[in-house]
């Protein structure tokens, strides 16, 4: 399909992977760079209560305070904090859309039981003073079960639930639809990424490792899934709380999916998938037996100055 980077300057920067200490509310955090091989521990008083990362992008974090039930964005690099209006509820996913230091920022916050039929989504501009709440039901033919997964695009929401159908929101005009869907069905929990105002899906197979990159088409009002052979110049960092596109990195120049472990088990908190021969291998970092199931890995952007 031609390259998907296109040509800017100055290119991005590779991003760091942030170890996050969420249960223990941990003030030592870690930060692993996949370039260089290398780990750093830094401390975090900011995050000193017990935090769990919701999203991450343009370099910061979405975090929920488990010991006030608050929502804010923390930038770990210029340690930079942005408190947002008192929000307690339960949810399953949530995303933004710029930088919180934008006026175009929007937040998502989508709650819905895995076995309901009702599906509840809050937004906020940020700087407004409270949320607005959008309630929705499924109809027997439109039933969406447990969203796993959101990014968005273009004024729109996108969300993957656990058989793999797609709803979008759309924030502009607070409306709701789940789109039929082909070619994406009993899949496990995909990582979402957008790039360039189009939504990809990077698939897993039966054991869980990830088997191929796909891009979601809108043709007619239906949804399709088709496979990216041929990704241009790129790396592609998949994680559970964000995902990018970037340009090559290192000597060798090969394309490769970084993906961050779910918890960094056995010391290795990524793994790496040559997408040239589909060959799985963990990473040569490893990390202090200290930073073990407690600690979730998440992808950091470094922005360019």
């Amino acid at each position: 399909m031609g390259d998907l980077l296109q040509s800017q300057e100055p290119q991005p920067q590779p991003p760091l992977l942030f170890l996050l200490g969420e249960l223990s509310g941990e003030t030592k955090h870690g930060l692993v760079d996949p370039i260089d091989n290398t780990f750093n521990s830094i401390d975090f008083p900011e995050l000193e209560s017990q935090s769990e990362c919701l999203s991450s992008n343009f370099g910061w974090l979405l975090i929920l305070s488990r010991e006030t039930s608050s929502l804010f964005f923390f930038n770990p690099i210029t340690r930079h904090r942005i408190d947002l209006p008192f929000w307690n509820h339960l949810f399953a996913v949530a995303a933004f859309s710029a930088p919180p230091t934008s006026p175009d920022c929007s937040v998502f916050a989508v709650e819905m039981p895995k076995y309901s039929c009702r599906l509840r989504i809050d937004t906020l501009n940020v700087g407004q003073k409270a949320w607005t709440r959008h309630g929705y039901f499924n109809n027997i033919k439109t039933t969406f079960t447990g969203v796993v997964e959101a990014a968005y695009s273009k004024g729109c929401l996108y969300c993957v639930d656990m058989r793999g159908r797609v709803g979008i929101f759309d924030g502009k005009h607070g409306s709701w639809k789940v789109v039929p869907c082909k070619g994406f069905q009993k899949v496990q929990v995909p990582y979402l990424v957008e790039f360039n105002g189009e939504i990809y899906a990077a698939k897993k197979g039966a054991y869980g490792e990830v088997e191929k990159l796909e891009r979601l088409i809108m043709d007619d009002n239906r949804a399709v899934w088709k496979e990216v052979k041929d990704l241009g110049d790129v790396d592609v960092y998949l994680g559970p709380y964000g995902s990018c596109f970037l340009p090559l990195h290192g000597e060798n120049m090969e394309k490769k999916f970084f993906i961050a472990n779910l918890r960094p088990k056995s010391m290795y908190p990524i793994s790496t998938v040559d997408l040239d021969d589909c060959i799985c291998k963990k990473s040569s970092i490893s990390v202090p037996e200290s930073y073990g199931c407690y600690y979730t890995p998440v992808w950091i952007q470094r922005q360019n100055p």
